[in-house]
């Protein structure tokens, strides 16, 4: 009988011990895990970038926006320490390689050489699968490009002030190209138009290149086009230039007005950015900013921007957002006013 009891004794014993040490394990897994969910958070933060990051250019690769992808990926290698591979995701006006971007982890691993276009892409595309403004997170600006306003040499008008005579002569009947339908600089040639209450027929082609070899023949008569992709041709005295559409007169410029100088109240530039999908640590926002503005003065940055005429401006977060916010309320007004319909 002694045995039996003690039997149970042990038994009861052994139950009490198993349920303290079940409650002490569970309780110490509990705190293993809080301990390890916001250190290795906090840890994965500090040690960011850990591997290589992908910059998304939305651009066919050769053009203005690929160059100056490839110069910012060197620069920003140098300042994280970590690889930074260009990739080239272009078409549908750099929609395809931004929609790409949304859909990635929000990691800061993958992010997107965005431009103004983009801003205008809800007023283009149909059933457009991500929202520019929402989707994404505004981590910095990269600088602003101010264009031009160039006109075929043969004109009989030679500066800004005639060309606008010349226009209001021929309302309606003269031929201006763009890079294509709904591009940035068809936007800005359209605004243009509206703010001087003038009109002319759009000649759409499917780049700058074959546009500024029609504007040289005298195909088309004028265009508005990037300070960078004109600054040869007016140089070279193949076409004239004869306003900036920038705020003030452009540097390399000088002797060019603004068109508010000439009374049309219009100025624009096209603005280029970096962004990442929405959702993005604010932690590694901030190092990826910090980061460009370093990158953005290192000298062969300084030298690419200088090449293509833009102008340093690395405004981050909510200032970057208010940007991207304001433009894109702009830019569906006009498409919408053009009367251009979405694909």
């Amino acid at each position: 009988m002694k045995t039996r009891k003690t039997g149970k004794m042990q038994q009861r014993q052994y139950m009490a011990y198993s349920r303290r040490g079940f409650m002490a394990g569970g309780l110490a897994m509990a705190v293993s895990c809080l301990a390890m969910g916001f250190p290795q958070q906090a840890l994965a933060e500090d040690n960011y970038p850990s591997k290589p990051i992908t910059l998304v250019a939305p651009f066919a690769a050769g053009g203005s926006t690929d160059m100056l992808a490839r110069v910012i990926a060197r620069a920003l290698s140098t300042e994280l320490n970590q690889q930074v591979i260009v990739e080239n995701k272009g078409g549908a006006g750099g929609t395809i390689g931004a929609a790409g971007v949304a859909r990635a982890p929000a990691d800061g691993y993958t992010l997107l050489l965005s431009n103004v276009t983009l801003t205008s892409a809800p007023a283009l595309y149909k059933n457009l699968p991500y929202d520019f403004s929402k989707d994404m997170s505004a981590i910095s600006m990269l600088g602003q490009v101010p264009c031009v306003l160039v006109i075929n040499k043969n004109l009989p008008a030679k500066d800004g002030k005639s060309f606008l005579e010349y226009l209001k002569k021929n309302n309606g009947q003269l031929n201006y190209g763009s890079s294509g339908v709904g591009a940035a600089l068809h936007l800005a040639t359209q605004s243009f138009l509206n703010a001087a209450k003038l009109d002319a027929i759009h000649v759409p082609y499917k780049g700058t290149g074959p546009m500024m070899i029609d504007l040289i023949s005298g195909n088309v008569q004028f265009a508005i086009d990037t300070a960078g992709s004109a600054s040869s041709q007016i140089r070279g005295g193949n076409v004239l230039g004869v306003a900036v559409t920038s705020a003030e007169r452009v540097p390399s410029w000088p002797d060019l007005p603004t068109l508010k100088e000439l009374g049309v109240p219009f100025e624009m530039s096209i603005w280029y950015g970096i962004s990442a999908p929405a959702g993005v640590n604010p932690a590694i926002q901030k190092k990826l900013h910090t980061a460009l503005e370093k990158a953005t003065r290192t000298p062969d940055v300084v030298n690419a921007y200088a090449s293509m005429g833009m102008q340093l401006d690395t405004r981050g977060g909510k200032d970057f957002q208010d940007v991207i916010e304001a433009d894109t309320v702009r830019w569906i007004k006009l498409v919408q006013d053009a009367g251009i319909q979405p694909n």
